[in-house]
């Protein structure tokens, strides 16, 4: 544990106590929950602490000092959980109720990526990732010896690569850890004048998985994660009888340590065109964001009320470009293009507009309107690049242009009450949003949605929610090239097909939605309550003949309470989910030499898309005896299935025919058990221990994951130039087992 971060806490709430009214406060309340646990089971999986640290051992759950003035004027309060673990979090507050107070957290947060990887590079954590040349030349020498030349192609020594990757292959920690600290000082200069100040600092260290290529062959990486984000904000608020004003100013700083990612080609370690012996790629670059805003609200008269806000920010980032390639072989081509400036200089401009107004003159009917507009206004520097090298094996001489892509959104309401009896209530309501794009396929789609709801109570024990809306968007004009005709000022590369016409992206397509819920809460009884609820959602893409066709989901839920005696509480739940989507694509080949493209319509395939998600809930709390023993018991299951039909429409006796592979995947399926029970036995009023065992049992079935390994060649002889880190999230079955002391004064 990082205890120096504890101590430093403390003592600047101790600094900054007034030391005369210090001496005169007293310890309001106190808490402490600390133990010991012990595991059992299977439990080597990223899964199981996948956000959260579980060391065995003892440890310190939480506590809490609070202390305060005789008056109640001035307080000091600190609070902490999971102390000593990789997440744990401290809190502390001070301050003068009503004059000031400053608050102050530390917290942090793990993330296991991955059980199991294994990579084949060196450096795993740096920019610069390696393999001894020795290990790459006894590869490429079996790759390039022919075993069997009467057989069309290289015939190599499978296994003998097989060997040497696997060989070489040697495990490595995927996991990132997130650090952050924040502040924050809120001052009331007067009753009407509020300043506040803000500051967090958040740093995250550690790996996670990141793709590289090689031509078609991907690789997989480990990317240092060393990222810094710090963010301020400072704003004063005046507050009269009637009306409200702020004005606020935010800042954003992100810095990442580590600018490129540099690896070897497992396969070459010489650079030649068409295969380098090295890869490289940026990473996130720095960038900043400030942000300026002023908001207000007034009251009317007329039983009105207005509020408004309006901001302007600015984003930029001016990382420098990296070379082209950093194949050797390439960048002294006659061809070898050369960079159109030293950096992107990206620049963007937010302005945004918010305005509602509400009336409540009549009790019975009151009336809301809302307008917001959010402008991105992309001023990046719009480049030509006079060609680009592929995956730092060849040299492309296409111009090609970056797009300054930017959007203005426009949303409006308006939605009318009326309580029509004491028991009934009804409200309609009218949502529009426009979207403006530049440099999208479609610059313009608008949307209106058309919403009703009733709120029923005819009983005291019976309650009766719906609504419903229907809506659609529309796009006036969709021009699937308009991409393609701003990147490429010349044409698109030969042979290259395009988008397919017919194609709509499902953020831009045309869309009729239709939604619907319900929810009634039935008491029969004082100590009896049933709650249910259902939902759905029906998206059909009307003018998409390709992508996105539908999208439809829909839930129910049903939750039973019953509290037989005032000692014994009992609880029940069941939900389930079901999504469909359903999906239209087609296999297109572009011209290759002297070969024409095929891009016929009986190559047309769809994939029917299929989720269900089962979860079961039950509780039991039971006072054995009144004021000293309680038990507990909570279990619940969650079940997750999943199916992907794919089906090829076109004549398999065609000689065009290419759609060869359209079959159905394996069903996914993932399940997770939680089980939990404790008795604790208040030994005084102050003192109680607590007893708990906990059952956790995780399991799944992935078949795009479950066969995976540092090299794919046994399993796909396509991927014989690929390598993986075959990291996998296996299943656990963990028992834990709690001893407690819970103290408190």
């Amino acid at each position: 544990m990082q205890t120096k971060h504890l101590i430093v806490l403390i003592l600047l709430g101790l600094a900054l106590c007034d030391p005369g009214r210090l001496s005169a406060q007293t310890v309001s309340n106190a808490n402490a929950e600390f133990g010991g646990r012990q595991f059992n089971g299977t439990l080597g999986s990223s899964k199981f602490t996948e956000y959260r640290d579980l060391p065995g051992g003892l440890f310190v759950t939480t506590f809490s000092l609070n202390f305060r003035s005789d008056d109640f004027t001035n307080f000091f309060s600190l609070w902490g959980s999971n102390v000593g673990q990789r997440d744990q979090n401290f809190m502390g507050q001070l301050g003068k109720r009503g004059k000031w107070k400053i608050e102050v957290e530390w917290d942090q947060i793990p993330h296991d990526y991955t059980t199991g990887a294994k990579t084949v590079f060196n450096g795993a954590g740096t920019g610069e990732l390696t393999m001894p040349s020795l290990v790459r030349n006894r590869i490429r020498t079996i790759l390039t010896t022919d075993l069997n030349p009467a057989v069309t192609g290289v015939q190599f020594d499978t296994a003998g690569v097989t060997g040497i990757i696997l060989g070489s292959a040697r495990e490595v920690a995927v996991v990132s850890q997130r650090d952050k600290s924040k502040a924050a000082l809120n001052y009331s200069l007067s009753e009407e004048i509020e300043f506040k100040l803000q500051y967090s600092n958040e740093r995250r260290s550690g790996t996670k998985s990141y793709g590289g290529a090689f031509s078609f062959n991907p690789v997989e990486l480990i990317e240092p994660t060393a990222y810094r984000t710090q963010e301020a904000k400072a704003s004063v608020e005046y507050a009269a009888k009637d009306w409200t004003a702020q004005i606020s100013y935010s800042a954003s700083l992100f810095d990442n340590n580590v600018d490129v990612i540099v690896w070897d080609n497992p396969f070459r370690e010489v650079d030649a065109v068409g295969a380098g012996s090295r890869g490289r790629m940026d990473l996130y670059p720095n960038n900043t964001a400030q942000n300026v805003s002023f908001s207000g609200a007034m009251n009317l008269p007329y039983a009105t009320r207005i509020t408004a806000t309006t901001s302007y920010g600015w984003r930029g980032q001016n990382d420098k470009f990296t070379p082209f390639t950093i194949n050797r072989a390439l960048d002294t081509m006659r061809t070898y293009p050369v960079l159109p400036a030293m950096s992107l200089n990206g620049k963007v401009g937010t302005t945004q507009i918010n305005f509602s107004v509400v009336n409540r003159f009549y009790s019975s009917v009151w009336f809301a309107a809302r307008y917001s507009s959010f402008d991105y206004n992309n001023q990046t520097p719009s480049l030509l690049f006079p060609g680009y090298v592929s995956t730092d094996n060849s040299v492309s001489t296409v111009r090609r242009r970056n797009l300054a892509i930017g959007y203005k959104r426009v949303n409006a309401a308006f939605d009318a009450t009326l309580r029509v009896v004491s028991d009934l209530s009804a409200k309609l309501a009218f949502e529009r949003e426009d979207w403006d794009r530049e440099h999208r396929d479609a610059e313009k789609t608008e949307e209106s949605i058309y919403k009703a709801s009733i709120d029923y109570t005819p009983l005291s024990w019976f309650l009766l929610r719906s609504s419903f809306s229907v809506g659609g968007k529309k796009t006036p004009h969709y021009d699937a090239e308009e991409v393609a005709e701003g990147t490429f000022p010349q044409g698109e590369p030969a042979g290259a097909l395009g988008q397919l016409p017919q194609l709509r992206k499902f953020d831009l397509a045309a869309r009729d939605r239709s939604r619907a819920s319900i929810l009634t809460q039935i008491t029969p009884l004082d100590n009896l309550s049933f709650t249910g609820s259902f939902g759905l959602t029906d998206d059909a893409f009307t003018e998409s003949k390709y992508g996105v066709l539908s999208n439809k989901s829909n839930n129910f839920s049903l939750d039973i309470a019953f509290s037989p005696s005032y000692d014994l509480n009992l609880f029940a739940n069941y939900t389930r989910e079901d999504f469909t989507y359903a999906m239209k694509s087609r296999q297109r080949v572009p011209v290759s030499g002297t070969t024409p493209a095929n891009d016929a319509e009986l190559n047309d395939w769809t994939s029917d898309m299929k989720d269900a998600v089962n979860t079961f809930g039950l509780a039991f709390w039971w006072s054995a005896v009144p004021e000293e023993i309680d038990v507990s018991i909570d279990f619940s299951l969650s079940d997750a299935k999943g199916s992907v039909a794919t089906m090829a429409l076109g004549n398999t006796a065609d000689s065009k025919f290419l759609v060869t592979t359209a079959q159905n995947y394996p069903d996914t399926r993932s399940i997770l058990r939680q089980l939990r029970a404790s008795i604790s036995y208040r030994f005084t009023q102050q003192f109680v221990p607590r007893l708990e065992y906990r059952f956790e049992g995780y399991s799944e079935s992935y078949f795009n994951q479950d066969v995976m390994q540092p090299y794919m060649l046994p399993v796909d002889p396509a991927t014989s130039g690929a390598v993986f880190l075959g990291g996998r999230q296996p299943g656990y079955s963990a028992h834990i087992l709690y001893l407690v002391l819970s103290y408190s004064f």
